[in-house]
C-alpha cells in the first residue's frame, strides 16, 4: 500500500504541478493580451484546485486510519446543497450534459454539510471523469420510507464484474490508470467511511461499457418523516 500510494502521488501530483508552474512562468516572463491571460490564470486556478484537492484526499484518508474524522450535527436541506454542487460541475465538459432531478417535497438530513457536499462533488467528478466521451450525467435525489437517496448516474465506460468488489477500497483503481483516467483512488473510500459516519449506505450498479450509477441513502431528520 504505502508503494502504490507514493505511485500515486507523485504521478498524480506532478502534472497539476507542472502546469501551476509552466503558466504562472509564462505570465511573468511574457506579456499577453488580457483573453489569453484570464485563460492561463482560469488553467492555473483550476490546476491549483485539482492539487488541493489531491491533498485533502491524503488527509482525510489519514484522518479516518486515526479515527480523527469529525462531524457537524445540523439540519440540512439536501435540494439547495444538490444544486450548488451541480453547479460547480456545469460547463466542466463540454462533451458532458449534466441534469438534476429534485422532488417538491424537502429533503431533510441531520449531519455534517461540507462532508456530505463532498461526497456529492466526488461521485459527480467521478461521472465525469469515467465518461470520457461525454453524455448525460444524472443528479436526482428522493425521499422516502425515512431515508433520503440521491443518485448519480453517468453513461460512461462502467466497471467490469470482476471489480465491483473492490471499488470502494482504498488506493484502488482498477484499469483507470491504464486507460489514462487520474486520481487517487481515495475518493469513494473516504466517501463510504463518510455515509457510514452519518448513518447511512453507499452503493452502486454498473454494466462494462454501459455506464454507472451510484446512489447513497441517509436516515431522513425527524420533522423530514413526519412531513413524508
Amino acid at each position: 500500500m504505502k508503494s502504490e500510494l507514493v505511485s500515486i502521488v507523485s504521478h498524480e501530483l506532478r502534472t497539476p504541478l507542472a502546469s501551476v508552474l509552466g503558466f504562472t512562468s509564462l505570465l511573468l516572463t511574457r506579456d499577453f493580451d488580457e483573453e489569453t491571460r484570464d485563460r492561463y490564470l482560469g488553467i492555473v486556478d483550476a490546476q491549483a484546485r485539482r492539487l488541493g484537492s489531491l491533498i485533502d484526499d491524503f488527509l482525510d484518508a489519514r484522518r479516518l486510519e486515526q479515527g480523527k474524522l469529525e462531524l457537524d450535527r445540523e439540519r440540512i436541506e439536501l435540494g439547495p446543497l444538490l444544486r450548488e454542487q451541480a453547479d460547480l460541475f456545469y460547463g466542466q465538459s463540454e462533451r458532458h450534459r449534466l441534469e438534476v432531478a429534485l422532488p417538491s417535497v424537502p429533503l431533510a438530513v441531520r449531519g455534517d454539510r461540507d462532508r456530505l457536499a463532498q461526497v456529492i462533488g466526488n461521485l459527480l467528478s467521478n461521472a465525469i471523469k469515467y465518461s470520457p466521451d461525454g453524455g448525460v450525467v444524472e443528479l436526482v435525489g428522493e425521499a422516502g420510507n425515512g431515508m433520503v437517496r440521491v443518485a448519480v448516474r453517468d453513461e460512461g465506460v462502467g466497471i467490469p464484474d470482476d471489480l465491483q468488489s473492490q471499488i470502494f477500497t482504498r488506493f484502488f483503481r482498477g484499469d483507470a490508470a491504464a486507460s489514462g483516467i487520474g486520481g487517487t483512488g481515495l475518493g469513494l473510500a473516504v466517501s463510504r467511511e463518510i455515509v457510514e459516519a452519518h448513518g447511512g449506505r453507499i452503493g452502486f450498479t454498473s454494466e462494462e461499457r454501459e455506464g454507472s450509477t451510484f446512489w447513497r441513502e441517509l436516515p431522513a431528520a425527524a420533522d423530514q418523516v413526519k412531513e413524508t
